[in-house]
């Protein structure tokens, strides 16, 4: 899945400043492309345009745009890698360069500008702080909390994700692989994966974009213009979720480092590489159906939406027949005997018990226990529903468990 969108004209894209398309009209197209992007990030943070920093510059007696760029390389420093956030200083420095209005720095402060080392560490986010930025989140924002950290991709294929990149997928049963995606970065092949909290969220994008009439397969799914913008919502949803981050910064690469951190206690480096778009050896490729059991088991620690297998429907049903007649506290102790007892090794016992007691839907004393339960598929829910039944519980299989 390789994007090579075409760029808007620069006279479309800074239409009516002429002073930006004439600077980087005369930049060779490699470092065109590169400017144009960093340089619109500064035209969004002084709120100006060309002309007018032009102007401003024109009538500086108090070296008031020497600040400004120095503070415009440290607000990029913590959205951005340090490097490119120099790299984004250079490109502002040449532009009044261009126009013979160079900007003069002491050592001091030339020094900040060339600086390319961090000295803001990212926030490591940890589960619960994921869950509670997602409890006061918005769709959009949902969007890129989940499916951000479903994925670990980078913020510009982020950005590129497209209707037809993950429609086609969504009726599978998570964690959902949507096959193979070449990063812009590295230009690498990389797998990743649906989780149980991004598939809900996913389908609720879709359905919005048929709302607004985007219905096309190459719609991005995103409309955000730069790439800064996705720190910025998980910087205003940690606020708003109250995260305690302190001095850290957090930004749309947590989310990456996140999944990272957790697959590499699942899998050999070499596979969660694969997963995230990172080189490796051609002999180290593994097919994704190898993928996909691995990040299955991943996924009970970086996701708060807990799939219920079929088991485990079943376990919780016959546990409640227990409690309706009374042998729930001796089921309880027969588990507790047990060391390391494993799901159907519980439901063997419930089932057992509740043959050998051959009321199980009975109370002891040889009444009615009041609940009857039945499993039946999703599509005759409703028929039910009307008729008073209630959902007990989801299974994995997509049947449902009602009761009454």
């Amino acid at each position: 899945m390789s994007r090579g969108k075409k760029s808007k004209p620069l006279e479309e894209e800074f239409a009516g400043d002429k002073a930006s398309i004439e600077w980087l009209k005369a930049q060779k197209e490699s470092t065109q492309r590169i400017y144009r992007s960093l340089w619109k990030h500064f035209l969004e943070f002084t709120n100006l345009t060309g002309d007018q920093i032009l102007a401003s510059r024109k009538e500086d007696k108090e070296n008031l745009w020497e600040k400004r760029v120095i503070e415009f390389k440290e607000r990029m420093s913590k959205e951005i890698a340090e490097s490119s956030a120099k790299t984004a200083s250079a490109c502002v420095r040449g532009f009044f360069s261009f126009y013979r209005l160079d900007l003069k720095f002491r050592r001091a402060e030339s020094a900040k500008l060339r600086e390319a080392q961090r000295k803001y560490e990212d926030y490591r986010f940890i589960l619960e702080d994921l869950k509670k930025m997602f409890d006061v989140a918005d769709l959009i924002e949902r969007y890129v909390l989940t499916l951000g950290k479903s994925f670990a991709m980078r913020a510009g294929d982020f950005l590129a994700l497209t209707r037809g990149d993950l429609e086609p997928y969504l009726g599978r049963p998570v964690p959902i692989s949507i096959g193979e995606y070449v990063t812009q970065k590295e230009k690498v092949k990389a797998y990743p994966f649906i989780d149980t909290d991004a598939l809900p969220v996913v389908k609720l994008m879709i359905e919005k974009m048929d709302r607004d009439g985007r219905t096309d397969p190459k719609e991005k799914i995103l409309t955000y213009s730069h790439d800064i913008q996705l720190s910025r919502v998980l910087q205003r949803l940690a606020d708003r979720a109250g995260v305690k981050y302190g001095t850290k910064n957090v930004r749309f690469h947590c989310l990456r480092k996140f999944l990272i951190d957790h697959l590499t206690d699942f899998m050999a480096s070499e596979k969660w590489k694969q997963i995230v778009g990172k080189k490796i050896s051609e002999s180290a490729y593994v097919s994704p159906d190898t993928l996909r059991d691995d990040y299955m088991r991943a996924m009970a620690e970086t996701t708060f939406t807990k799939p219920v297998s079929d088991n485990e429907a079943e376990l919780r049903m016959a546990e409640r027949m227990l409690k309706a007649i009374g042998l729930f506290d001796k089921y309880e102790l027969k588990v507790r005997q047990k060391k390391d007892i494993t799901i159907p090794e519980k439901l063997k016992i419930a089932d057992k018990m509740l043959e050998e007691n051959g009321k199980a839907q009975t109370q002891t004393n040889g009444g009615d226990c009041g609940e009857t339960f039945e499993q039946i598929p999703e599509a005759n829910l409703l028929a039910y529903l009307k008729q008073g039944w209630r959902i007990e519980c989801r299974l994995a299989s997509g049947e449902i468990i009602i009761k009454r």
